[in-house]
Order: C-alpha cells, then sequence, then structure tokens
C-alpha cells in the first residue's frame, strides 16, 4: 500500500522535501513507516518527536491504511522541550545529539532500565502502562519544575510503554545546561518526580508468575 508522508521544520529540512510518498506492506503501521524513512534517508533520526494520521496524534502501533497522511512532527516548545510515551525502543543517542548545542557547557542523561535478578529473582520482564493525556501533562509540569528551578538548556523526558525487557531502557531523561552542576540536579530531579506523580504503572512479570510493582502515589488526590 502506499502512503503519504508529510514532514515539518527540522525534519523537512534533513530531508529537502517536505512531502513524500512510501511504499509499505498491507498490515504496516506507524513503526514501519518510521523505520523505512530513516532506512531511505540515513541522517534522518525521528526519535523524540511525535507522529500523527489523518491529523490525529498517533503511536507507534498504529495501523495504516491505503492512502492515509502520515506526519512526522519534531519536538515542539521552542525545541527546547521533547517529551512523551512511546512503544518504540528509546534512542538515548539521538537524545543526547538534540541536546547538544555550542552554548550549552554540559549534557547529562540518565537511562533507567529493566533489572535482573530484582530483589533475588530472575525478571522475565517488565509490562508498562500509562493514563496517556494525563502522563503527557503530568511530564510538561515536570519540565516546567525544572526550568523554574534551574537556567536550563534543551530537556528530554521520554517513557516506554508495553514489554521492556531485561535490560532495554524504559525512560530516557537528557538535560542540557551552560554548566554541570544545575544539569545533574536538574535531571536527579526529574527522575525523583517522574516516580512520584507520573501516571505510568508497571508490572513485574517473573516464571512463577506476575505482579503490579507499587509506584505512582501523589499525596494529592489519594482516595
Amino acid at each position: 500500500m502506499r502512503v503519504e508522508v508529510r514532514l515539518f521544520a527540522l525534519y523537512r529540512e534533513q530531508v529537502g522535501k517536505d512531502h513524500l510518498f512510501l511504499d509499505l506492506p498491507e498490515g504496516a503501521r506507524v513503526r514501519d513507516a518510521k523505520e523505512a524513512l530513516e532506512k531511505l534517508f540515513p541522517g534522518l533520526s525521528l526519535q523524540g518527536g511525535m507522529a500523527a494520521v489523518n491529523q490525529a496524534l498517533a503511536q507507534g502501533d498504529t495501523a495504516l491504511e491505503e492512502g492515509d497522511e502520515v506526519a512526522f512532527l519534531p519536538p515542539v516548545s521552542g525545541g527546547q522541550d521533547s517529551f512523551g510515551l512511546t512503544h518504540e525502543p528509546l534512542d538515548l543517542e539521538a537524545l543526547v545529539a538534540w541536546a547538544t548545542a555550542p552554548e550549552y557547557g554540559a549534557v547529562v542523561s540518565f537511562l533507567g532500565t529493566t533489572r535482573s535478578p530484582n530483589r533475588g529473582e530472575q525478571v522475565a520482564f517488565l509490562e508498562y502502562e500509562a493514563y496517556p493525556g494525563m502522563a503527557e501533562k503530568v511530564m510538561a509540569e515536570i519540565i516546567g519544575e525544572m526550568r523554574a528551578r534551574w537556567p536550563l538548556g534543551r530537556v528530554a523526558l521520554w517513557h516506554r510503554l508495553g514489554r521492556v525487557d531485561p535490560g532495554e531502557a524504559s525512560i530516557a531523561i537528557v538535560v542540557s545546561a551552560r554548566h554541570r552542576k544545575e544539569a545533574f540536579a536538574a535531571c536527579e530531579y526529574a527522575i525523583d518526580r517522574v516516580k512520584q506523580v507520573l501516571p505510568v504503572w508497571k508490572k513485574e512479570h517473573r516464571k512463577d508468575g506476575s505482579f503490579w510493582v507499587e509506584g505512582f502515589a501523589p499525596e494529592e488526590g489519594r482516595l
């Protein structure tokens, strides 16, 4: 099947055109279009942006149909913040490259990965579930809190959903600033606040069964 791809801002400049057509196999999803586009243009990385299908925001596993319009959208908010939820593997290298610029003297990153064994037991995989609309709003609020405390450059905050195997990353945080002290402090603040208030839940799967791991317990709004 054939879909039309639209590109904006940074992505348009990297590719050299604002739209093109992709031929994809039947049953293809947004992630397939992303991978095909990055393969077609080796210097292009769409990690950290968003996708829309027929002008509606979409996830990586959103199914595509013949004639669909698929848009890839770079990070917004003046290009200084990149955040969201994704079912795709997290590309820390791409996020660090995005956050790096001559005016910033420090780029600090944090990658949270699935640990096994955990508490003496082997972990088969973790499974993450979120309240998407609320989670993205909370992510924006966390970044706002960071910027209110420290003079920062670019900030990336991405959390993965679905299955995450041992050694794979579930969360990536990247902070750039003029000086290292602010970058380190803001990065640590971000992961602490994520653990406190982000509506994302984790289920741990083991050979002997599975269970939800306690988390997301803000004082406000408790029943």
